[in-house]
């Protein structure tokens, strides 16, 4: 009976993968036959696109040829070019897919052949399926797990988060959609999509949203009013010295927009499932067998966490992004040590969403349509000194939370579920 169903499943794994891979081959012919109109396009009109544009269709077309790689059988022993050639298709397929629909977004628009609302309704519904091809075939057999990491980090949240906004460029639709797909809202279906079809190839078990039933209630209690308590001191100082509360609680009431609250759930979710989640997950298996695993996977959780940050550079100064990683890769550390000790990603979600919702309503940096302001301000010496001072506090507070015998016993435990 056990060789019945071990027989029945290797038959319909074998079904799904042919069908994964003509929804490849179809989706990268049409790639192609995109590009080629563009390129030919070019030659009849050469203002219809830009310098930019005309690289990225050569570039496109090389690329999108040597997708058709993924089409062969993998061999029980991948040689090392097809292993390089996992990481090349990741990151290929990750591009060239939105830079081809923003060509024909572009051209559609230019003629006037559909109204664009509607085609980015297409768009944002059609981006929850395009990436399964690139998942199931090169970013699934990527073996290394620091390579998973990367290509995860920078490259899939990177592309996947926005790539409705990134197709339509600066066009402008429906604002409901548009703030939708500027924020990031649209892009969470399509990053649990790709994580949840890679967690069975990585061997990670499911996510945990409740408490541990292995950790102390008195202890996981104190742990929530600790970041209870870091929101309040956040929120604080922008009340403060306030003559009216009320009218003050009205004027930043009004300033609350979808942009905003998108940006804040997008952060909480999306971060929160990937950095703590997936990352911490990948980080337990690469450091399984050593004595200081979870010193070290607090360690590198919070400075990938902080590098993240580097994307911001395009949006602030360097030294504004060097200030923010500093310290948001430290308090990264104790979000870490708060999810191994709790093992509940529903905890640093809310978390996460209530710290970005109040750092956005109070302090700007999203517009109404959930676009990135840009900001020239530059940290003063006293930030840099109250910078240094929180890594210090914030690094005290992570070794404190995982420092104990029986708190690490609780960690290994959950560690054990991840």
């Amino acid at each position: 009976m056990k060789n019945i169903n071990q027989d029945a499943g290797t038959i319909k794994t074998l079904k799904s993968n042919r069908t994964i891979k003509i929804f490849h081959l179809a989706q990268t012919v049409v790639q192609l036959l995109i590009l080629l109109l563009c390129a030919t396009l070019n030659f009849v009109d050469k203002n219809l696109f830009n310098q930019t544009q005309k690289i990225a269709i050569i570039l496109s077309l090389i690329l999108t040829c040597l997708q058709f790689s993924l089409l062969q059988n993998e061999s029980e022993k991948p040689k090392r070019w097809q292993l390089v050639n996992h990481y090349v298709e990741t990151i290929a397929i990750c591009c060239t897919l939105p830079i081809s629909l923003a060509l024909l977004t572009k051209l559609l628009n230019q003629y006037h052949l559909i109204n664009v609302t509607f085609l980015m309704l297409l768009v944002t519904c059609y981006a929850f399926v395009m990436y399964i091809p690139m998942t199931k075939l090169a970013l699934c057999r990527v073996s290394n797990n620091w390579g998973r990491i990367l290509l995860l980090i920078f490259v899939v949240y990177g592309q996947v988060m926005w790539t409705a906004s990134f197709i339509a460029g600066h066009l402008r639709y429906n604002k409901v959609l548009l703030q939708i797909n500027n924020s990031g809202l649209s892009g969470i279906p399509i990053l649990i999509i790709i994580t949840a079809l890679v967690m069975p190839s990585w061997k990670i078990q499911k996510p945990h949203f409740v408490y541990s039933r292995n950790d102390s209630i008195l202890f996981s209690s104190l742990v929530t009013l600790l970041l209870a308590g870091h929101l309040l001191l956040i929120a604080m100082p922008h009340l403060d010295n306030v003559v009216n509360i009320a009218d003050t609680l009205n004027y930043y009431f009004d300033q609350i927009n979808l942009g905003i609250i998108g940006s804040a759930v997008e952060a909480g979710i999306a971060e929160e499932w990937l950095v703590r989640f997936i990352v911490i997950a990948l980080l337990a298996q690469i450091f399984q067998s050593n004595k200081y695993r979870i010193y070290l996977i607090v360690l590198f959780d919070g400075l990938i966490f902080g590098s993240w940050h580097l994307t911001n550079i395009g949006h602030q100064t360097p030294l504004a992004t060097l200030h923010q990683i500093l310290e948001i890769g430290s308090w990264g550390f104790v979000i870490a040590a708060v999810y191994l000790y709790t093992h509940s990603l529903l905890l640093t979600m809310t978390y996460h969403g209530l710290y970005d919702f109040i750092i956005f309503l109070f302090q700007g940096g999203i517009n109404t349509y959930g676009d990135s302001i840009t900001s020239a301000v530059q940290p003063t010496m006293g930030d840099w000194q109250a910078v240094f001072f929180r890594v210090a506090i914030y690094t005290a507070i992570a070794l404190l939370i995982i420092y104990s015998k029986r708190r690490q016993n609780v960690i290994a435990q959950n560690l054990a579920q991840m």
